[in-house]
């Protein structure tokens, strides 16, 4: 028989723990478990499991609990959707402080922007990245050069020298 464990077969484990296989295929994995102590332990374990859920019991429920129920349904039928909507907010006056808070910080922030815009500097570069653009530049107005260089050199002005590839 496969070893359930390593067959990737966990589904016949929980089927045996819960006393859900038929008798043939039980008497094998049980001839199975008496031999391999992996599924044996995994065995005992879902079949604490399942010891432990048959021993649950439910609370009752009270007496009262369905007409409590219907009339939590009648009070919300009541409102409207808009009431429904925002009656999360209602409770908590720190809910209704805190966009209006939020909304007074941002104009504030804009009023000092705008009275004082000449005190916003922009972020000054990097003097590496200064350094990078400046050979760059250097680099690009070199090649630019030589790029000149080569172009008073044309073909007909080889050709006429009578020189095609000397040097």
């Amino acid at each position: 028989m496969n070893r359930p464990m390593e067959s990737r077969n966990q589904e016949m484990l929980v089927t045996y723990t819960a006393g859900e296989l038929d008798v043939e295929t039980a008497s094998a994995f049980e001839g199975h478990l008496a031999g391999c102590p992996a599924c044996r332990s995994v065995a005992a374990e879902q079949s604490a499991v399942w010891n432990a859920l048959n021993a649950w019991e439910a609370p009752a429920i009270s007496p009262d609990f369905n007409r409590r129920v219907y009339r939590r349904i009648e009070n919300e039928a009541r409102f409207s959707w808009w009431e429904r909507l925002t009656r999360a907010l209602r409770p908590m006056p720190l809910r209704q402080a805190l966009p209006l808070a939020a909304a007074a910080g941002l104009l504030l922030m804009a009023g000092l922007l705008l009275r004082h815009p000449n005190n916003i500097t922009p972020a000054q570069p990097r003097a590496e990245t200064v350094r990078a653009e400046t050979v760059r530049a250097e680099q690009v107005e070199s090649t630019l050069d030589d790029l000149e260089l080569l172009r008073q050199f044309t073909p007909a002005s080889s050709a006429e020298n009578g020189h095609s590839d000397a040097m």
